[in-house]
C-alpha cells in the first residue's frame, strides 16, 4: 500500500510540473509601445482565448533575431538588451587565454500584475553561430548582476558578463523561461 501511495503522490507532482510548462508568447515592442503596453492577461477575455486555443496551429515558426536596442514582449516581461562591450578583465577578473568577457547591460520591465523572479542563471544564455554555448562569468566589475524578483510595474537593470572567445564571429543573447517554450534571441555580434 505504502508503494502505491509513493507512485501516486510521484505521478501526480510530474503532471502538475508538466502542466505549467506552456509557450511563452514573445513580440517586439517598439520604442513607444514599451512605455505604454499593459499586460496581456488584463486585455485578453475569455472570448479571446477561447479563439486562440480553436486556432489551427501553425507550422514550424521562424525564429526571429532582434538587434542590440530592441525591446521584447516575453509574456509579461519587457526585455531590452541595451548594449554589449567586450572587457579584457580585471585584477580579480581574468579570462582564459583567447577569450574575453562579453558584457551586456539588460532591463526587465515587468508588466504583467504579479511579481516576477529573472534569474540570470536559468533565463539567459549566450551561444554563437556554431551551436557552442558560454557560462556566465563570474565577475566583480559588472555594474548590479541581472538577478531578482520584479514587483507588477516595475524594472530590473543589471549587467551580465559571459566568457567568449576573442575570435568568435558570431554571438548571440538567449532569454527563455524553463517554464515554457521559446525563446528570445538578440544578435549581439
Amino acid at each position: 500500500m505504502n508503494k502505491v501511495l509513493k507512485s501516486g503522490i510521484m505521478a501526480l507532482i510530474a503532471v502538475m510540473m508538466l502542466s505549467g510548462c506552456s509557450e511563452a508568447q514573445i513580440e517586439k515592442v517598439s520604442s513607444a509601445e514599451a512605455e505604454t503596453v499593459e499586460a496581456s492577461a488584463k486585455n485578453t477575455t475569455e472570448k479571446e482565448t477561447l479563439a486562440k486555443e480553436e486556432e489551427p496551429k501553425e507550422e514550424a515558426k521562424q525564429t526571429e533575431i532582434f538587434k542590440i536596442g530592441d525591446s521584447v514582449k516575453f509574456d509579461d516581461l519587457v526585455i531590452t538588451l541595451n548594449s554589449a562591450e567586450e572587457n579584457k578583465g580585471g585584477d580579480f577578473d581574468t579570462p582564459q587565454d583567447g577569450y574575453v568577457y562579453q558584457v551586456l547591460d539588460i532591463t526587465v520591465e515587468n508588466k504583467g500584475t504579479e511579481e516576477a523572479s529573472v534569474s540570470s542563471i536559468l533565463n539567459t544564455a549566450m551561444a554563437d553561430g556554431d551551436g557552442y554555448s558560454y557560462d556566465i562569468g563570474l565577475v566583480t566589475f559588472i555594474k548590479n548582476q541581472l538577478d531578482g524578483a520584479v514587483p507588477a510595474g516595475r524594472k530590473l537593470r543589471g549587467q551580465l558578463a559571459f566568457e567568449v572567445p576573442k575570435d568568435a564571429e558570431s554571438l548571440e543573447f538567449i532569454f527563455k523561461d524553463t517554464f515554457s517554450t521559446g525563446q528570445a534571441i538578440w544578435k549581439v555580434k
